[in-house]
C-alpha cells in the first residue's frame, strides 16, 4: 500500500488501484478508506484513489483539529504528489462535507463532483440528532461507534470486521474534530459557483438526508439518483447500484464516448 510523507516525515497511505480515468474517494468521520471495499469492482473501469484522511486508519495524526479545509488542502497535496491535474472527486455522507470544500476551493482540479447521501449544512433534526450520537459516542467509546458503524455498513463478516479493525485505528480526537466541523459547516450560499458536473445519490428511506437534495437545485449541471428502499449507506450496502451509477455518469458526463 502506497504512501506519502510530509515535509516533517508524516504518512498518509492510500490504496491505488485499477488504471484510467482518477477516481478519489473521501470517507466520513472516523472510517477511513475501507468504507468503500464494495467500490474495488470499479478498478475495471477507473483508477481508484482512496486514501485515508490523516488521523484515520494507516494514517498518521497531522492535526489533532482538522477543520474541513484541512481535509481538502490535504487531498489537494495527494493530487500534487500523484501527478494528478484533475480527478472526479467522490465524497460518502460526512465526505462529501470535504469533497464540497474542495470543489470550492479547487475547482479547477475537478473533472466532477459524485456525493452520496451529500448535504451543504445539517439542515434536519435527524440529521443533527444523528451528529450528536455520533460526538458523543466517540467522546464515550470510540471502539463502540466503530463496531456499531461497521454493522450498519456490512452485513457479511468479513467485510464488517475488516471495517471495525480498520475504524478502530482511527485518532478519537481527530474523529471528534472532523464531526463537529462538519456539524457546523454550511455552504449552501456558494453551490452555484459548483460548476462542474454533479451527481447526487441518496437513499430514499433516509428522507432526513435525502431533503438536503433541493439545495443543489441552484447548480448548473446536477443529476440525481434516488434509490429505492434503502438507507443512507449506499456505497456498502446498495454497490449493485452505485457502482452501475457512477459508471453510467461519467461516462456520459466525463469520459463521453
Amino acid at each position: 500500500m502506497p504512501d506519502y510523507k510530509d515535509e516533517l516525515g508524516r504518512r498518509l497511505f492510500y490504496e491505488d488501484i485499477g488504471e484510467g480515468e482518477p477516481l478519489v474517494f473521501i470517507h466520513p468521520p472516523g472510517m477511513g478508506r475501507k468504507v468503500f471495499i464494495e467500490q474495488h469492482p470499479l478498478a475495471k473501469h477507473y483508477r481508484l484513489i482512496l486514501p485515508d484522511l490523516s488521523g484515520h486508519g494507516d494514517s498518521d495524526v497531522v492535526n489533532a483539529c482538522p477543520d474541513l479545509s484541512f481535509f481538502a488542502k490535504e487531498i489537494k497535496q495527494l493530487l500534487d504528489h500523484l501527478q494528478l491535474e484533475k480527478v472526479v472527486l467522490v465524497g460518502y455522507s460526512c465526505g462529501g462535507m470535504i469533497s464540497q470544500e474542495f470543489a470550492l476551493t479547487y475547482p479547477s482540479r475537478l473533472k466532477a463532483l459524485i456525493l452520496s447521501g451529500g448535504f451543504p449544512k445539517v439542515d434536519t433534526f435527524g440529521l443533527q440528532f444523528e451528529f450528536f450520537g455520533g460526538i458523543r459516542w466517540v467522546q464515550k467509546d470510540a471502539a463502540t461507534l466503530a463496531w456499531l458503524l461497521s454493522k450498519s455498513h456490512f452485513r457479511g463478516k468479513d467485510f464488517k470486521y475488516e471495517l471495525r479493525e480498520h475504524m478502530e485505528k482511527s485518532d478519537p480526537s481527530v474523529w471528534l474534530s472532523y464531526y463537529k466541523h462538519a456539524q457546523a459547516y454550511d455552504c449552501t450560499s456558494r453551490l452555484n459557483e459548483l460548476k462542474m458536473p454533479l451527481l447526487l445519490l441518496y437513499g430514499e428511506k433516509e428522507v432526513w438526508i435525502n431533503h438536503h437534495s433541493r439545495f443543489y437545485h441552484q447548480c448548473e449541471d446536477a443529476s440525481l439518483t434516488l434509490v429505492d428502499q434503502a438507507f443512507h449507506q449506499i456505497p456498502a450496502t446498495h454497490p449493485h447500484i452505485f457502482n452501475p451509477a457512477v459508471h453510467h455518469f461519467i461516462q456520459r458526463k466525463v469520459s463521453p464516448a
